[in-house]
Order: structure tokens, then C-alpha cells, then sequence
């Protein structure tokens, strides 16, 4: 027969240990931009040409595809359109998205960084914020700039343009898609 003290003080251990364990995810240590680049399967800049979510009959998972025009393929990436499966999306009334994960929007240009495909086809950018970069356009120059994504996400120091007042830190992008090439191409030596 069960013991009701030791039934009482599991049912007070189970939401601590929940809470606790709730609390470290939410407390994830963002990835360096090299970190990133070692997690990814794929790295490429362009723009959003299209985003269309499907319910899978094989899982019955809700799905988003995204489809983008390459501007710059740095690893995995050949062709000028890359469409890639995430888990999570929009689907006949039924909305499913992972808490913190980056989505891609018609229109925007992104670099992005997506890790490997999974066994299912599903890949996302890699950590919390730190896979998918956002392209500006100077309106004075049409200059294109990477932007931050998220405040967690660090701009490397040495190209880093002062940002404007509550602005995200950018770097012109030639000078961000070269840095990039470089870390990836010291990330696959031996």
C-alpha cells in the first residue's frame, strides 16, 4: 500500500522540478556566430519568394515551406531557389509554431543558417535567434546592411556599424557574407 506522506511530497516535487526545468530552457545561452556556423547544414542569403503550410498525411504534422531566391549560396545550397520543410505553421484554422523559433515571411531578405535535414525532412535556423540574420536596405544608398535578430544575438565587434538609437547592431553585408565564407570554410578543415 502506498505511503501517503511520500504521495504527498512527490506531488510538491513534480511542479519544482518542472519549474526549474522550464526555467533553463527558457535560459539558453545564445550561440556565437562561429557556433553557428558549426551547426549548420546550410548557409545562404536571399529572399523570400513564397511560405505555404501543409498538414503531412505520413505524420500528420503541420508543416511550413519556405522557397528563396539564393543571392549567395555558402554551404549546401546550389541553384537560385532553395525551398526548405520547418516543423509548426498555419494550417485550415490550426496554428502550431515552436515558442521562439524563427519563421521566414514573403518578402523578407534573410541570411540564414538552417541546421541538417532531420530524418523527417524538417530542418529550422539554428538556435533560438541566431539562424536567420535580416537584410536592410540603406534608402539613402541602397546599401544592404545585415541586421541582428534578436538583442541576444551579437554583432562581431571589428565591422559592427554604430547602430542608431534603439536600433539593432548591422554590418554591411559583402563584408558580413565574406566573414561568413571565411568561418565556414575554417569550420570544414581538418
Amino acid at each position: 500500500m502506498p505511503n501517503p506522506t511520500k504521495q504527498f511530497f512527490r506531488l510538491l516535487l513534480l511542479p519544482a522540478l518542472w519549474f526549474s526545468c522550464a526555467g533553463s530552457f527558457a535560459q539558453t545561452p545564445s550561440l556565437s556566430l562561429q557556433q553557428t556556423v558549426a551547426a549548420a547544414g546550410f548557409i545562404f542569403s536571399g529572399k523570400v519568394l513564397d511560405v505555404w503550410s501543409v498538414r503531412e498525411a505520413a505524420t500528420g504534422f503541420i508543416v511550413t515551406y519556405t522557397t528563396i531566391a539564393v543571392q549567395d549560396g555558402v554551404r549546401g545550397v546550389t541553384g537560385s531557389r532553395f525551398t526548405f520543410k520547418q516543423y509548426g505553421g498555419s494550417y485550415n484554422g490550426l496554428n502550431v509554431f515552436v515558442a521562439d523559433m524563427s519563421y521566414f515571411a514573403v518578402g523578407e531578405e534573410v541570411v540564414a543558417f538552417l541546421y541538417p535535414v532531420s530524418a523527417l525532412g524538417l530542418t529550422s535556423p539554428v538556435g533560438v535567434a541566431e539562424g536567420k540574420w535580416t537584410m536592410q536596405r540603406d534608402p539613402a544608398t541602397g546599401k544592404k546592411f545585415v541586421a541582428a535578430n534578436a538583442l541576444a544575438v551579437k554583432m562581431p565587434e571589428p565591422h559592427a556599424e554604430a547602430p542608431a538609437a534603439n536600433a539593432a547592431p548591422r554590418m554591411e553585408y559583402e563584408s558580413f557574407i565574406k566573414m561568413i565564407r571565411e568561418l565556414a570554410a575554417r569550420d570544414r578543415q581538418p
